[in-house]
């Protein structure tokens, strides 16, 4: 079924307002073994930081990058997470199947050659 962009976030706390309930995170989570720990709270300061130390190469935890809710013609099908730390970059993409929602994770480990 074709899918389409529904909302791109860049904000953490704001994709997390909309869509951190109801399993959708959970799911995100559960298919990583919970290295990435969602942050509700996110603010600009917190931002600039993980800026400074991803710049640094000091970031070692997963943190949210960006996340794209996509619809089809019946509405919400899935979901794409960015998350980064100074090694990787990970996509989890979360679609719903019937009533439950089902998580696969991609990974691209980082050389510093990037």
């Amino acid at each position: 079924m074709e899918e389409r962009l529904f909302r791109h976030y860049i904000k953490e706390e704001e994709f997390l307002d909309s869509y951190g309930y109801g399993g959708i995170v959970t799911a995100a989570e559960d298919a990583l073994n919970h290295e990435w720990q969602p942050k509700y709270d996110t603010d600009d300061e917190t931002r600039r930081t993980i800026k400074y130390f991803l710049s640094t190469g000091e970031l070692n935890t997963l943190v949210f990058d960006s996340a794209s809710i996509f619809h089809n013609k019946d509405g919400f099908s899935s979901v794409q997470i960015t998350l980064k730390s100074s090694h990787r970059n990970v996509t989890v993409r979360v679609r719903k199947d019937k009533d439950k929602y089902i998580a696969d994770v991609h990974e691209n480990k980082l050389t510093g050659k990037e």
